[in-house]
Formats: structure tokens, C-alpha cells, sequence
């Protein structure tokens, strides 16, 4: 039988076998996030607000799969050649880009997964291709399950207090902001660096979007196997699944091992 003690700013769980010493800590904060979590759900007459650009949204039950399409543009980019935290010092580049596309998946209202793909035209349905981007916090091989998943190390720890539009544009901000390093080992920069020599450096991309802006359209980028719609069922089938409803302590339990003990 488990008992469950909140002191303070902590929760402590005890097992039979262990009546007097916890078998595990918690920080009270986290703990509450993770019930109010647990007994979430939607409800009837729920609205949606969609960010721009959404292009396509699925709802599966607990779980969401927001789609976003970037038009071509030219964007400032802070790169650098070293990792986070290691003394980068980051410079400025004017890029352009093709379409790109942005998918989000969240589960209960928090957000879980970011990836990020090119195309060289406007998205028209599920049936549609996807590429493989050139940017460096993003994962590359085509062949796991975390390829094109977007590294957002760092990203703001107060997300899931906020409706999922604004976690969206929080996300991209946070992605298109803080600027890119080495830190992914194979990343997609590095793997689509010879396929053109025009995207061979930041300073080779940079010069070749001053001279057309519209160039990355005629890029010959790396194809995925997936279409789009292959990819969002793949997120919302290897996503988080649906926890059942809390009954008793037990359930409580099993939840507090889903949190980091105090340290």
C-alpha cells in the first residue's frame, strides 16, 4: 500500500516495506503540474485559436499536431561555429529560405515536439513530400525517428501555463532567435552542405541570397520517404499516450515517478 505526504514544498511517497523512509521526493510544484496534467481533459465545445500560418491541425484526443507553412523570405540568423555555453561568439547572416514547415506536437495542452522540413512549394495535402531542411539545431538522419526534430534546449520552463497559440509562437521565436551552434552532432546543415555549393557555408548562402533571394527554391534538397500526413500519424502514434484517470493512491504513485526527485 503507498502513502503519499505533502511537507512543506515536498511530496514524499512510502511503500509497504519502507512505512518510515520515503522511497521518493518530490518538489510539491512539480507534483501538482504533473495531477493537474494527468486530469485534464477536453472539453465539450472547445475551441481551438490557431497561430498563423497553420496550414493543418489534427486533434486525437488528448493529443495535438499543429502544421505551419513559412512562405520564402530572407531572415536574419545568428550563427555560430562553437557549441552552447563553450565561449561562442555568434555572427549575423542574411539568409533566405524556402517554404518551411513547422510541426508541433502537444500532449494535453503541453508541448512535446518540434520538427522542422523544407518544400519548394505551397503545401496541398497530406499526400505532399517533405525535405530535408540545411539548419543546424536540427536532427538529420532520415532514418531514426528523431530525424528533422528541432533542438530547443532551454527553451522557456513556463510553456505549458500558456494556451497552445502562444506556446507556438514562443517556440518559434525561441528556435529562430537564440541562434544556431554545433551542438547537434550530424546535423542538417552539415548533411546538406554538398549538395549545392551555394548553401556550402553561411557566407556562400549569404552571398547567393543577396544575389537571389529566391534561389533555395531550386535547391535540389534531400527527399524524405514520409509525406506529411505519414509523418504527423507517426508523431501522434509514438507520442505520449493518454494516461488513465487517477483512482487511488496507487495512480498517484506511478505519476510521482514521472517527476525529477528534490535535489
Amino acid at each position: 500500500m503507498e502513502r503519499i505526504e505533502i511537507q512543506g514544498k515536498k511530496v514524499l511517497l512510502y511503500r509497504d516495506g519502507t512505512p518510515h523512509t520515503p522511497n521518493r521526493e518530490v518538489p510539491l510544484e512539480d507534483f501538482l503540474r504533473e495531477v493537474t496534467a494527468a486530469v485534464r481533459r477536453p472539453g465539450r465545445g472547445h475551441h481551438l485559436l490557431l497561430p498563423p500560418g497553420a496550414r493543418i491541425v489534427k486533434l486525437e484526443g488528448v493529443v495535438n499536431i499543429v502544421c505551419l507553412e513559412t512562405p520564402p523570405q530572407v531572415r536574419v540568423i545568428r550563427w555560430s561555429a562553437a557549441s552552447m555555453g563553450k565561449g561562442a561568439e555568434y555572427e549575423t547572416f542574411r539568409l533566405a529560405f524556402p517554404y518551411i514547415v513547422s510541426i508541433f506536437l502537444f500532449f494535453q495542452g503541453r508541448f512535446e515536439d518540434m520538427r522542422v522540413y523544407y518544400r519548394t512549394a505551397p503545401l496541398e495535402g497530406p499526400d505532399d513530400t517533405l525535405l530535408m531542411s540545411n539548419l543546424w539545431n536540427v536532427q538529420a538522419d532520415p532514418a531514426k525517428p528523431s530525424a528533422c526534430r528541432a533542438c530547443l534546449r532551454g527553451r522557456p520552463e513556463d510553456l505549458w501555463e500558456r494556451p497552445l497559440v502562444q506556446q507556438v509562437r514562443m517556440l518559434l521565436d525561441f528556435f529562430w532567435g537564440t541562434g544556431f551552434n554545433t551542438d547537434i552532432v550530424g546535423n542538417c546543415f552539415e548533411r546538406a552542405r554538398t549538395l549545392d555549393p551555394r548553401i556550402a557555408s553561411p557566407k556562400a548562402w549569404e552571398a547567393a541570397s543577396e544575389a537571389d533571394p529566391l534561389f533555395p527554391l531550386h535547391v535540389p534538397w534531400e527527399r524524405l520517404d514520409l509525406t506529411i500526413g505519414e509523418v504527423i500519424d507517426h508523431l501522434v502514434e509514438s507520442g505520449p499516450q493518454p494516461r488513465q484517470a487517477i483512482a487511488d493512491a496507487s495512480d498517484l504513485a506511478n505519476l510521482m515517478y514521472r517527476i525529477a526527485e528534490s535535489k
